[in-house]
């Protein structure tokens, strides 16, 4: 359900869709649909859930003439390095004794756009560091492996001797959380841009939770359903079969690669063998002359190069057989890695397969008749309350003014007017109330439709069931 809101929370437009429509896709149609239906300029300021935070997304709304508020994603920063021009930090939230909750600072954020051509979208950013949520700072693990002693004393660090008693580590630095607000606008302060979107938060949290979830929103009252594909599964299958294939190929490729090395090496042993036997046969013609003492003459000499020669090429092939040693390890562990992924790869697979279940798509017509009704229910009853309910009612919900609208009562009309007398409550703060809702509407100067104006009493309890219809006179 894509619900559009006004600055004061109040639902606009309603629309449902199927489970997995995404937002960035939901928000320009309901914009769209909006401005066509009630026939005004275009809406200039778009104040978004995280959903929303794309690139594209972003720069479509902006070559329309949007400014859009929303907040970057978890996964596109990390740290307040990640930005640029990050200004000074002022105090935002305190406490009701004065401390410093939250600060906030101006800062500007670069989106790149899935095609590398168009240019990438810059931001401005309202960066808010929260104080009641620190996180660990990420260390690098070779800096934390070597002063993991640091704190420790001298006698302390002996860990090799015997009776070391271990203490316990020192607590990790923390880092408050960072909340990065961001507008494609210009111009705007980092406090009042962090203001306008949390605003939205609450009012429309507190429009759905008290006006929308009430009148059963959420409720489906359409039957009709076809069967349909589950996109997200189907999503979520795609990735875990391409990385099966890609783990499959490299493990054929280090296969391949180990077969090549396996044939190398059997070309190198058989080489080293013949080599050897023309070594031993050389050997065999060398050795009289050495032995007698014979090694200048003529015919040693040549014997002896090609003895020295036979003997170099079998050492050359024995360096290169302990390499393709050394190589095929190192493949073979890679294969064996290769493998041991493509086994969970395929348990994942199974799994989604086991999870797998058969998705419907509603035929959401009459949801979408239901919707609008309930939506403009909700804003009269808002209305109602905005214009005729006394101070402490300006926040309520629709449960708190429900028995208000259950009240049971005479209705009297005449060609000028139309009075409403109301059966009153046992309760005596509900009485005043009532009273005081009469009073606005009757000073007010209420009119209907058709011109008439209307008038509001309270009665007596007595005489009239307070859940009854109206009864009419005149």
């Amino acid at each position: 359900m894509v619900v559009l809101h006004d600055a004061r929370g109040h639902p606009l437009l309603a629309t449902t869709h199927r489970g997995d429509h995404h937002l960035t896709l939901g928000l320009p149609q309901m914009l769209h649909c909006y401005e066509q239906a009630t026939g005004q300029t275009l809406i200039r300021r778009v104040v978004v859930d995280r959903e929303g935070m794309a690139a594209e997304f972003l720069a479509q709304l902006k070559l329309e003439g949007r400014q859009v508020i929303t907040l970057l994603r978890s996964d596109q920063y990390e740290a307040e390095q990640s930005f640029e021009q990050v200004g000074e930090w002022h105090p935002w939230r305190y406490t009701r004794q004065g401390q410093v909750i939250c600060e906030v600072a101006a800062a500007r954020f670069t989106l790149r756009r899935p095609n590398p051509s168009d240019p990438p979208v810059k931001v401005e950013v309202a960066l808010i560091r929260d104080w009641r949520k620190l996180f660990p700072a990420e260390l690098a693990d070779e800096a934390a492996d070597d002063n993991w002693k640091a704190d420790l004393t001298d006698q302390h660090t002996h860990f090799w001797e015997e009776g070391w008693q271990a203490l316990p580590a020192p607590p990790a630095p923390t880092t408050p959380k960072l909340i990065p607000v961001i507008t494609t606008g210009q111009g705007m302060e980092a406090g009042e841009l962090a203001q306008i979107y949390f605003r939205r938060w609450n009012c429309q949290e507190n429009a759905i939770r008290d006006w929308l979830i009430p009148l059963n929103l959420d409720t489906n009252h359409g039957y009709a359903k076809e069967q349909v594909v589950n996109s997200e599964l189907a999503k979520r299958q795609g990735v875990i079969e391409g990385r099966g294939r890609r783990l499959e190929h490299l493990a054929q490729v280090s296969r391949v690669r180990l077969s090549d090395l396996r044939d190398q090496s059997q070309h190198l042993q058989e080489q080293i063998h013949v080599y050897e036997r023309q070594w031993m046969q050389l050997s065999l013609q060398v050795m009289p002359f050495e032995a007698t003492g014979q090694t200048e003459e003529r015919d040693y000499f040549p014997l002896k190069a090609r003895q020295l020669a036979t003997d170099w090429e079998v050492r050359q092939r024995k360096a290169r057989l302990e390499k393709n040693a050394m190589h095929r390890q190192r493949i073979l562990t890679k294969c064996e890695g290769y493998c041991r992924k493509l086994r969970q790869v395929l348990r994942q697979q199974e799994d989604l397969a086991a999870q797998a279940r058969e998705m419907y798509e509603l035929d959401h017509a009459k949801d979408q008749l239901m919707t609008l009704l309930k939506v403009g229910l909700a804003n009269l009853g808002m209305w109602v309350r905005d214009q005729y309910f006394g101070e402490d009612y300006q926040r309520c919900g629709w449960q708190r003014l429900l028995p208000f609208f259950k009240l049971g009562g005479w209705r009297t009309a005449t060609a000028s007017e139309v009075k409403l007398e109301l059966c009153a409550f046992n309760n005596r703060a509900l009485v005043r109330d009532r009273e005081e809702v009469c009073r606005n509407v009757n000073t007010s100067g209420a009119t209907l439709p058709d011109g008439r104006r209307l008038v509001m009493a309270v009665g007596k309890r007595l005489g009239c069931p307070r859940d009854g219809p109206l009864a009419q006179t005149g």
